[in-house]
């Protein structure tokens, strides 16, 4: 078999993900042509998708010894700087990368990676949103862009990335459960409820969602279902704000006796919780107030 059809089956085999073939396919080559620009590449990007950054990134390092840079190699190399905690590497390469091809996605892909890990939020999203503005079809990109801004409580701009979520995919359970949350932070209970029931009826074993759920339907006066939603939490184990969610409750309904053995039940767990502390003297003081006075 000649060069050129070693090379090709080479390539075969690193797009099949046969990347140990591959490698000795790659290598026996090398050994011939050891500055062959493709088989260099080709066994880089197979030592990447066998895990092994080090050893790729000496392979992209003689390939640039020999050819002049491109963007798609210095965002790979940056990949690799970052994946192996080389950051100031990693920020270097992405940026070479974008000063050759201010539009390569990838490069603005992983600059707002490295970004975020550096928890510089700023940063990462004016990467994230260069790259949606190229690309407005990323769909956990959009969720990416609308958890930052949710944690940042900037709301109205979280719920337009999450409405893109759902305008691309219906039924995605980040894109509900991120706008369920952005209506829930700005007072918006009404519009929240359907969005709750929407992802709890596929994933109605989560106690995240079945606490902010239940928090949302107390709200809204709906004590009932709040009730059931904070207990069925409670079956998956200890969550704070599902008792909590059922203290409230039982204030709300008048029940005092309820909502101090729901304090006390708190506190079983989470003996010096200060806020569950302060709560229960409350309580008791409630309790023990002479008619009229509490």
């Amino acid at each position: 078999m000649g060069f050129q059809e070693r090379l090709r089956e080479a390539e075969r085999l690193r797009k099949h993900r046969d990347f140990q073939r591959a490698e000795a396919c790659y290598r026996s080559l090398l050994e011939e042509a050891p500055q062959h620009a493709e088989a260099l590449l080709g066994l880089a990007d197979t030592l990447r998708g066998l895990g092994r950054p080090h050893q790729a990134l000496a392979m992209w390092q003689t390939w640039l010894e020999l050819h002049a840079p491109t963007a798609p190699v210095l965002t790979r190399m940056g990949d690799a700087f970052r994946k192996t905690g080389q950051r100031a590497q990693a920020l270097q390469h992405y940026r070479k990368a974008l000063r050759l091809a201010p539009d390569h996605r990838s490069a603005l892909m992983g600059l707002g990676d490295l970004y975020l890990r550096e928890n510089k939020p700023d940063r990462a999203l004016e990467c994230w949103e260069r790259l949606l503005a190229l690309d407005p079809s990323l769909v956990s990109l959009h969720a990416q862009v609308g958890n930052l801004h949710r944690k940042r409580l900037a709301f109205e701009k979280a719920e337009a990335s999450f409405r893109a979520v759902l305008g691309l995919e219906p039924e995605n359970p980040y894109g509900l459960f991120g706008l369920a949350d952005v209506l829930r932070g700005q007072g918006r209970h009404v519009e929240a409820a359907p969005l709750w029931d929407a992802i709890l009826a596929v994933d109605p074993h989560n106690p995240q969602v079945l606490t902010r759920a239940g928090d949302c339907f107390a709200r809204l006066g709906e004590a009932g279902k709040a009730t059931r939603l904070f207990e069925q939490a409670l079956t998956l184990g200890f969550h704070k704000p599902a008792l909590l969610g059922l203290v409230r409750v039982a204030q709300d309904q008048g029940n005092h006796l309820e909502a101090l053995r729901r304090c006390q039940e708190l506190l079983a767990h989470s003996p010096r919780d200060s806020r569950a502390l302060a709560l229960l003297e409350s309580l008791e003081a409630e309790h023990h107030a002479p008619p009229g006075k509490a």
